[in-house]
């Protein structure tokens, strides 16, 4: 029997193959753990057990990691993450807006889970802001059609707020640029409009959009919301498609600075010089913080003597993660300087003292004027006449002619069976005013023979073009 000898070299290049099997063998079995790890492969999801923040939402969430949500499908070009990877339940178009949102929905593959997450220690992505939704023209004044179309509480405009994040462990590049080659694990948070507009979010909630607006990359939050998918067209996304809409609540990470932040809803006002307005405070604890916060408000210098600003309450108590709400009450006085001002809300405890500005805009009211009867009640003898002065005067400009007139009507069960009522006129019956001026008329009211005793009540009523006032006199008819 004769024995081939191998050579050397073909016992290494064996050797050279087997090393590489090996070495394949393990990267397809990291490959498989990652792809099990962020696929949607028809993966079901246990429902989550944790509580919602949020007192309007029924749903429990499911704690996750940004990367767990979208995924480990990215593009090729931008690193943004694809819909193929998310294993999670989405809304689709109609239901991201919804005031109901469904707690279980398919993903892209089908497979029905839950909608609900909550996902800590994220933070905006480097050089970036919340921005307020007029920014993107995510404004409106009436609901989605999915909550009704009906129209917002008030008249009032609401826009979205939205930003992009990101989880800082898994991923410190920026979203929004293409610079950084690595995958962007980055997810946009979005509060809806339709959600403040009803008082699930903003000022005093969980899910406050004007504290919202006032982070910092530097600054780290625990959210809950629901996810989302928006096509990679879709503009401010950072080149990531997925978010948390609705974004039903926000809070400070734990592990930051204990601070305060404060922010108003309205953040600024529009008096009418002699009129009054609130706006709503609210003071949130933000790395922990908790204890007493003491609360002041004023105006600047130059209105300080016509204008005051009071806060009710004064003191609020915070606990950790916390908010706590207070109502400014601004009152201009007629001497109010018309102009743009700013007035200062100032929260102190400790050593920590914030500030905010709100910005006051005085207008004159429109021109106008007042009217006035004296006496405002007479007695008058059956078949004679009593006399009222009636005074006019202008206000804020007001130039014009006045025109008097009146009405007699009975006030008791005696009067309205009177054959003829007193009757009412004026000399003279117009009154032309100066600017601030003042003009006066006299009113004679009238009783005949037939008119039965008792009371009547005169109204009298000032007119000049679109403007109206009126008074009232009460007159008794007597028989001596």
């Amino acid at each position: 029997m004769v024995k081939t000898l191998k050579t050397a070299t073909q016992i290494n290049q064996k050797r050279t193959k087997a090393l590489l099997l090996t070495m394949l063998s393990a990267v397809l079995a990291v490959s498989i753990g990652l792809f099990a790890a962020h696929s949607v492969s028809g993966t079901t999801i246990a429902p989550g057990d944790l509580q919602s923040w949020n007192p309007n939402v029924s749903c429990h969430a499911t704690l996750a990691t940004v990367h767990q949500v979208i995924g480990n499908h990215f593009n090729s070009s931008t690193q943004g993450a694809l819909e193929s990877g998310g294993p999670f339940g989405v809304l689709n178009g109609t239901d991201e807006s919804s005031l109901r949102p469904p707690c279980m929905a398919p993903n892209v593959n089908g497979t029905i889970n839950p909608t609900f997450v909550e996902i800590h220690g994220i933070s905006l992505t480097g050089n970036s802001i919340v921005e307020d939704g007029a920014l993107g023209g995510k404004c409106g004044a009436r609901y989605t059609p999915t909550n009704g179309g009906g129209p917002y509480p008030g008249g009032q405009t609401f826009c979205n707020a939205y930003g992009v994040f990101q989880d800082t462990s898994a991923y410190t590049g920026n979203c929004e640029t293409l610079q950084d080659p690595n995958p962007k694990i980055c997810i946009r948070l979005e509060i809806d409009r339709d959600w403040m507009a009803s008082g699930y979010c903003g000022a005093g909630t969980v899910c406050n959009n004007s504290t919202l607006d006032a982070l910092n990359p530097t600054q780290k939050i625990d959210v809950q919301g629901f996810v989302t998918w928006h096509p990679p067209s879709s503009s401010g996304h950072g080149y990531s498609s997925w978010e948390l809409h609705p974004l039903s609540a926000w809070r400070i990470s734990n592990g930051s600075t204990p601070d305060l932040s404060i922010a108003a809803s309205p953040s600024s006002l529009s008096l009418q010089q002699g009129s009054s307005s609130t706006s709503l405070v609210t003071i949130q604890s933000t790395g922990g913080f908790s204890g007493t916060v003491t609360l002041a408000a004023g105006a600047s210098p130059a209105i300080a003597n016509t204008t005051t600003a009071s806060l009710n309450p004064t003191t609020v108590i915070l606990t950790q993660g916390s908010s706590a709400t207070s109502t400014m009450t601004v009152q201009t006085s007629p001497s109010t300087p018309t102009g743009s001002y700013n007035l200062n809300i100032k929260a102190t405890s400790g050593n920590i003292v914030r500030i905010l500005t709100i910005h006051l805009v005085v207008t004159a009211p429109p021109p106008d004027f007042t009217l006035s009867a004296n006496p405002t009640s007479m007695t008058v003898r059956i078949g004679s006449s009593g006399m009222a002065a009636i005074t006019l005067h202008s206000l804020y400009n007001f130039v014009g002619t006045v025109n008097l007139a009146a009405s007699v009507a009975p006030a008791d069960t005696t009067a309205s069976l009177s054959l003829v009522d007193p009757t009412a006129s004026f000399n003279p019956a117009s009154v032309d005013l100066t600017s601030n001026g003042t003009g006066t008329s006299t009113m004679s009211v009238s009783s005949s023979l037939l008119t039965t005793p008792g009371t009547y009540t005169v109204t009298i009523t000032a007119n000049s073009g679109t403007i109206s006032h009126s008074t009232t006199v009460t007159v008794t008819i007597s028989l001596l």
